[in-house]
């Protein structure tokens, strides 16, 4: 009996941990020395935190609720696998550099593209990629005008046909006209004090936005791994517009130059010539000279002793007879100026200063014709009249106008009373040969009125000349059969500073 009663008590002994763990209770010591908890078993010997046991009047958790496992460990992993990871270095920049040289405010300018870098670099060598921000000075309309080629000429992507491998110490240079760009009313802003900023290549990603740079590049390297970072876009320094020389300037700078005489300069006398004719020339003369000379030989002097008289330019053996003025030279007016009838009829040709076409076919220009006189005309003005000749990327090209036919009905012939004007809309692919328009780009196209039709056979009696235009229209084609370049691109040798400033130097002081 006593045995049994040994046996039972060890058996409850062994199995009150078990029932304190299952029930919610406080662990025994041995028991807690034997499992510690993880958060127990990481920190050393020295903490001063002591392990928190379950409170005293806590609720135990229901049996089949699961006890959450501590969250330290996650971010301890966490931590220490960061640490591990190995740190790259960011890529340098990209050693590109954009410059946009204007010497005028009308162009050329030019397109400038360096690599300034140690290794090679591939950039897109195509001039319709730059965008212009223009800030006018004018106080009325001070504004910033954003200048860039139309979505039909602009490359949507990289234009791999443009693609150009720069070497270290190489640049690509272009030549361009900016109303390729600031087309139309955007024209007006490109004028003296204005400010240009510009931008070549495509946007940069926004700020907010946390991804890398991606594809299409302004400039990037050629190497793998890449020897600096790509750049979608490059720009250029800022350029203040100059204001030009005025005409009277300019030509007096041009050493060949020289401002034409005026009518009024013609007739004169140079100065030059008075100052060599003595004042004193009847006063040295003998008067015994005068009393020797026959009274027929006075008679045979003409009235005019200066006109008489040999001037220093020309030589003494010629005949006073050349140097008397004739009959036709004793009008009103300067000698030999035609006398212009400001009231009669005259026309004035004008054409639309531009045209924007998104192909040949559909390339338009308005010709406008009006009396300019004070008197009214008749006229007859057709389509097949007008001229024009045309400066494009071909080069320069006529489209002539049709000979007359004299077989003009009546009803073609139009009275214009002073100040009247007809319009006449042409389509330029109608007239001009087929291939003038065959490229994409910039155009400048002058017309001319041929009015050949004098109506002599209905006894009329119309107005013919021969009428340019005041202007000329400035015209952009977007698409057409060839690109807009017609050669590849090439690498020069970057200009160094120290030779343009010798040149510079050189010029001035020739």
């Amino acid at each position: 009996m006593r045995i049994r009663l040994v046996r039972i008590a060890c058996l409850f002994t062994s199995i009150a941990p078990v029932a304190a763990a299952v029930m919610g209770l406080a662990p025994s010591p041995a028991l807690a020395e034997e499992k510690s908890s993880p958060a127990q078993q990481t920190e050393g010997p020295g903490s001063a935190v002591p392990a928190e046991g379950p409170k005293a009047g806590a609720a135990p958790p229901p049996a089949g609720s699961k006890v959450a496992a501590p969250k330290a460990n996650v971010g301890a992993s966490k931590a220490s696998a960061k640490k591990k990871a190995p740190e790259v270095p960011p890529l340098p920049p990209s050693p590109a550099r954009v410059w946009l040289i204007a010497p005028s405010p009308h162009g050329p300018w030019t397109l400038r593209i360096d690599n300034e870098g140690e290794r090679p670099m591939r950039i897109p060598a195509d001039v319709r990629l730059l965008r212009l921000e223009v800030d006018t000075l004018n106080k009325r309309t001070k504004k910033t005008v954003r200048c860039a080629a139309p979505a039909g000429l602009k490359p949507s992507g990289f234009p791999e046909r443009r693609a150009l491998l720069l070497a270290p110490g190489q640049s690509y240079m272009e030549h361009f006209d900016p109303r390729l760009l600031c087309f139309g009313k955007d024209e007006a802003a490109l004028a003296g004090g204005s400010v240009v900023r510009s931008w070549y290549g495509w946007g940069p990603p926004p700020k907010w936005s946390k991804k890398p740079p991606a594809a299409p590049f302004a400039a990037e390297s050629t190497d793998h791994p890449p020897a600096f970072a790509p750049a979608p876009g490059l720009a250029a320094p800022t350029v203040v517009l100059s204001y030009g020389l005025p005409s009277k300037e300019a030509a007096a700078d041009d050493p060949g130059g020289t401002e034409p005489a005026s009518p009024a300069d013609e007739t004169a006398q140079p100065p030059g010539d008075k100052a060599a004719q003595p004042q004193g020339d009847k006063a040295a003369q003998p008067q015994g000279d005068k009393a020797a000379q026959p009274t027929d030989n006075k008679a045979a002097q003409p009235s005019d002793d200066k006109a008489a008289q040999p001037s220093a330019d020309r030589p003494a053996g010629e005949s006073a007879e050349k140097r008397v003025p004739s009959d036709k030279d004793h009008g009103a007016g300067p000698r030999g100026k035609p006398i212009v009838d400001a009231n009669a009829p005259r026309l004035e040709l004008t054409s639309e200063p531009w045209s924007d076409a998104a192909s040949p076919r559909s390339i338009v220009v308005r010709v406008s014709a009006k009396n300019a006189g004070r008197r009214p005309m008749t006229v007859a003005i057709r389509s097949r009249m007008l001229e024009f000749h045309v400066a494009g990327p071909n080069g320069e090209t006529v489209c002539t106008a049709a000979p007359p036919t004299g077989a003009i009905p009546r009803d073609l012939f139009k009275t214009l009373k002073p100040g009247a004007s007809v319009d006449v809309p042409l389509l330029l692919r109608e007239i001009c040969p087929a291939d003038t328009f065959n490229r994409e780009g910039l155009y400048e196209v002058t017309a001319t009125l041929h009015a050949n039709e004098p109506g002599t056979e209905l006894g009329l009696d119309a107005y013919t000349a021969v009428v340019p235009a005041k202007n000329t229209t400035l015209l952009r084609v977007k698409s057409a059969p060839e690109p807009f370049y017609a050669a590849a691109p090439r690498a020069v040798p970057t200009p160094k500073p120290e030779a343009s400033q010798a040149s510079e130097h050189e010029d001035h002081d020739q």
